[in-house]
């Protein structure tokens, strides 16, 4: 069986929400959330892993469907083939 991609999924999803924060300082989010700027410091830098709450408390800071944060570059079609061998 092939190798899962996991961590690689994870730090594609951490790298959209550093692409869709911009700018953006990680406390004016916070302020718009019930989460930490800490703590959606450490999900965008993929220093931990996080409940799904976590992602939808981050997708209200940002002011986005949920659905955008993980909207990334994987073929996730050859991975399952991958994985099914």
């Amino acid at each position: 069986m092939s190798e899962f991609k996991t961590n690689e999924i994870k730090k594609l999803v951490a790298e959209k929400i550093k692409e869709i924060k911009g700018d953006t300082p990680y406390s004016k989010i916070a302020e718009k959330c019930n989460v930490t700027a800490a703590r959606i410091s450490d999900v965008s830098n993929n220093k931990i892993d996080c409940q799904l709450s976590t992602f939808l408390e981050i997708a209200t800071g940002l002011r986005i469907h949920p659905k955008e944060l993980f909207d990334i570059v994987f073929d996730f079609k050859v991975y399952y083939s991958e994985l099914d061998k």
